[in-house]
């Protein structure tokens, strides 16, 4: 029986790939209790060719590959979850690699713990260049981090991230899974689908946990750690928080423009505290990232 399903809903990375390939490769559980869905969403880039290389030289490994022509991560997401077949799925992105037991760690949780219907792991940075001279831990998020310590525990104030994040294929179901209307399009560095459907599932009381020991490594290239794409990120934070707000009504609205507030607060008080340190990068790069979330709130 296939265990678990790695999906990858894919968009121009094609360059990655090999990498989180060689990384699903390395896994410690056998691999007939594993399969791979491969969501190619509409790429015009290299994508198809690699893939289909990695299925002819592993015929051996259940993979499924197919093309995803709606656009957009969430269609993405739903479409590999329909082709999935495993009794969990867990969502990769083509932009990472496993450690060895990602899955074997995974499943392992879910069996000793069956009342948990979904697992977010720790994410750690790859560079591939160097660090960014404007790095905080504020802002490590921008990058991929997400790491909450050692200790497994339910989700409460946080919720897990789309580059490790794992559920009973049972729970698709039972609710709808990814919010179309949110998360990454094209280029379009949009997101919130994740927060929401966490949200979503834990107002129907589904439990959920944060695991440390499955970990995912998310590559940093020069390129992400540049002011512009910081800037686009941004702005897709802002027009994402929006949109989320929205889905959940007026309220929500006036919600977020209160705690974007409380953000600016902090931000500026953070940025003093790092001009008085003489991190001048690091405090412009905050100011500037609160700057720009707020235009893409606002649209603007």
């Amino acid at each position: 029986m296939i265990e678990i399903s790695a999906i990858i809903s894919t968009y121009n990375r094609a360059q990655y790939l090999d990498g989180l390939f060689a990384s699903i490769l390395q896994q410690t559980i056998d691999p007939a209790c594993y399969e791979v869905v491969i969501v190619n969403n509409n790429c015009t880039d290299n994508t198809e060719q690699k893939c289909r290389q990695f299925m002819a030289e592993n015929p051996g490994l259940r993979i499924v590959y197919c093309v995803e022509h709606q656009q957009g991560l969430s269609f993405g997401r739903n479409r590999g979850i329909r082709e999935s077949s495993g009794r969990y799925v867990t969502f990769l992105d083509d932009d990472a690699v496993l450690t060895d037991d990602f899955f074997e760690q995974t499943i392992a949780f879910f069996k000793s713990h069956p009342q948990v219907s979904a697992i977010g792991g720790k994410i750690l940075l790859k560079y591939l260049d160097r660090k960014p001279k404007w790095y905080n831990p504020y802002l490590a998020s921008l990058l991929g981090y997400f790491n909450k310590g050692d200790r497994e525990m339910p989700f409460s104030n946080d919720y897990f991230r789309g580059s490790n994040m794992s559920f009973h294929r049972s729970l698709f179901d039972k609710y709808e899974g990814f919010n179309t209307s949110l998360g990454r399009v094209g280029r379009q560095l949009y997101g919130n689908e994740e927060k929401e459907l966490f949200y979503r599932l834990k107002e129907h009381g589904e439990e959920m946990w944060y695991v440390p020991s499955a970990v995912v490594l998310h590559l940093v290239p020069i390129e992400r750690t540049y002011s512009e794409f910081i800037k686009r990120q941004a702005l897709g934070t802002g027009k994402s928080q929006r949109q989320h707000a929205q889905v959940q009504g007026k309220t929500a609205i006036l919600l977020s423009v209160v705690k974007e507030l409380l953000k600016w607060g902090a931000t500026l008080a953070l940025a003093l505290g790092y001009l008085l340190q003489a991190k001048a990068r690091v405090a412009q790069m905050l100011i500037l990232f609160r700057w720009w979330v707020s235009r893409g709130m606002l649209d603007c």
